[in-house]
């Protein structure tokens, strides 16, 4: 609460009003007993303590009530003064100065000759009266006080509140001159923003401006523009978000908030179930390749290196890349992943790139940010590379060399912090030999390369997967399946498994979907797996396969050398250059 001594000069003035009026000296004091206002013989004692002598004023002030002492000196309450017997006051009447149904101080009308206290005698109730409204005028204007001290204090701490925001905050009028801006926009900002009058038209483009000064002409208007900011350091991507502030008489002004980009990606990534991602550990598997890779994903998840992740559809590369990416320095930015297959070409361009406003016809107000730029300080993960069309891997090979990256439509190329995994079941050696591919870009995102082998390959690793995918149908289709009977698990290492794991699970699924038992038979099997036998027989004609095999085989008898080789080569019945060209083509380390 505010104390009465916040007012002590509203109330010297009150007490010279009063004593003007009734020709009679006023003292008043808080509830400390000091004198905060005093008239006549009072006045010079204005801040001093009235304990040895305020006796009246002590009872009012712990009663809360008036009191009159008609014989100042002789009554009870003068008992302890050391003026008793001998007081110069004639008549006394103090009023107590209540606010919320305490007492704060009292306001008190002393008189010292006999004609004075005869007035107020004969006119006691009148004086009463007068006196009670004075104290109240006093304790009103003490609330006033402390409300406005309270809206001081409410104003210092929201703006303490607002100056801890992370986002520049800025409010303007309808004309854009700027109202209020908070530390975070002043730092942003700089010299542009030094004054409260500065404008819009100072910080942003024409453009902006119009869009931001356009919400003021409806309550329910939000903008929202990527903007760039231009600082003393560097060039600064923002999100700019322009909103109207209501009020009784409509929209008066307008907020503008800007946020960096970079925050904006990190709490999307967060938020969002990509984040949720996949670790090594879900790269399932006790096969020696598997275990292999686990290894060596791990070390590489640490540097900065692009990475190329080969091998057939359905064996797991973009839950490797997300497992690298989750393991990595960049685990905290986006991993965004983008399928150079499922987007179309016209399209594949501005979803990697971005484009500016007005850049073609039909693009988007305001253009869009690309993938890449997205990326920034995370992971870009482009899934079957080799189906990249080769004018779009130009570009990506100068934001590869050169860590920028320019919108379609723009001038201004854009730094990007990007870590670049791709992926592809291609054969791109091959592709390169027929002009499919570009060369430069291979040897740029085949830095680091990884395979993933085939499930027909490792089919000692069944056995866990079924295990991981059981648990999981378990939970959802709210079943209790535990075992595997001979029969399926025959017809599970019998197959050749050309859709590797995501077959495998879809496989899992259906029987789970099937079974109301504890147990999985070859009854729950799909169509395609109990004919498994008829198709194994055909693969084994498969001239490729038996060339992998026997070429695979070979180099298992030789030393992993050039000389050995060189052996290889021979007992092949080929040329060291063929070999090394069947070695890319069938992906054999």
């Amino acid at each position: 609460m505010v104390e009465l001594m916040a007012v002590k000069d509203y109330a010297q003035q009150i007490a010279e009003a009063i004593a003007t009026v009734v020709k009679i000296d006023i003292e008043i004091a808080d509830h400390n007993l000091m004198r905060i206002a005093g008239t006549g013989r009072y006045h010079k004692g204005v801040g001093q303590s009235m304990v040895r002598q305020g006796y009246v004023y002590r009872e009012v002030l712990r009663t809360g009530h008036q009191f009159i002492i008609a014989t100042p000196g002789k009554h009870p309450l003068c008992a302890p003064c050391k003026a008793r017997g001998n007081c110069s006051e004639t008549y006394e009447v103090v009023s107590p100065i209540n606010v919320d149904g305490k007492a704060v101080g009292a306001i008190g009308l002393v008189c010292f000759t006999e004609a004075q206290a005869k007035l107020v005698e004969e006119n006691q109730h009148s004086y009463l009266t007068f006196l009670t409204k004075m104290a109240e005028t006093i304790a009103l204007k003490l609330k006033e006080q402390e409300f406005l001290a309270g809206l001081v204090s409410s104003n210092h701490y929201l703006n303490s509140i607002i100056d801890c925001l992370d986002e520049g905050l800025l409010t303007a009028d309808l004309n854009g001159n700027i109202l209020h801006f908070n530390q975070s926009a002043q730092r942003l900002f700089s010299v542009n923003l030094q004054t409260p009058r500065s404008n819009l038209s100072s910080l942003f483009s024409a453009q902006t401006v119009i869009d931001i000064l356009n919400v003021g002409n409806y309550t329910d208007e939000v903008v929202e523009r990527e903007v760039h900011i231009e600082t003393k350091k560097n060039r600064i991507q923002m999100v700019l978000r322009a909103l109207p502030i209501d009020s009784e008489d409509g929209v008066r002004s307008i907020a503008v908030i800007l946020r960096p980009f970079d925050e904006i990606s990190q709490i999307v990534t967060r938020l969002s179930l990509q984040n949720a991602g996949y670790t090594i550990h879900d790269l399932l598997g006790d096969s020696e390749a598997m275990r292999k890779l686990r290894e060596r994903a791990k070390v590489v998840a640490a540097g900065k290196s692009t990475v190329l992740i080969r091998g057939e559809s359905g064996t797991g590369k973009e839950m490797l890349a997300r497992a690298i990416h989750n393991l990595s320095p960049r685990q905290q930015g986006m991993f965004m992943a983008i399928n150079c297959t499922a987007i179309p070409e016209a399209l594949l361009e501005s979803e990697l790139f971005g484009y500016e406003d007005g850049a073609f016809t039909g693009a988007r107000k305001g253009g869009k940010i690309g993938k890449i730029e997205l990326a920034n300080k995370g992971t870009l993960f482009l899934d079957e590379i080799g189906d990249m069309p080769l004018s779009l891997q130009a570009k990506l090979l100068r934001v590869l060399q050169e860590r920028q990256v320019e919108r379609i439509g723009g001038i201004t190329p854009t730094a990007v912090d990007v870590r670049v995994i791709a992926a592809t079941h291609r054969n791109l050696e091959e592709m390169m030999a027929q002009g499919k591919f570009r060369e430069d870009l291979y040897y740029r995102i085949n830095v680091i390369p990884l395979y993933i082998e085939p499930l027909r390959e490792r089919k000692e690793d069944l056995t866990v997967l079924c295990e991981q995918f059981i648990q999981g149908y378990n939970q959802q289709f709210s079943k209790n399946v535990q075992f595997l009977a001979e029969g399926f698990r025959h017809r599970l290492r019998e197959y050749s498994w050309p859709g590797n794991v995501r077959e495998l699970q879809n496989i899992i699924e259906y029987a789970m979907s099937l079974t109301e038992d504890s147990t999985l038979t070859e009854d729950h099997l799909s169509p395609r797996l109990k004919q498994s036998e008829k198709v194994d027989d055909r693969d084994e004609f498969n001239l490729e396969n038996l060339e992998r095999g026997t070429i695979l085989r070979c180099l298992q008898l030789s030393e992993d050398s050039v000389r050995g080789k060189e052996r290889a080569a021979k007992a092949l019945g080929i040329g060291m250059a063929t070999l090394y060209r069947k070695l890319a083509r069938y992906n054999l380390q």
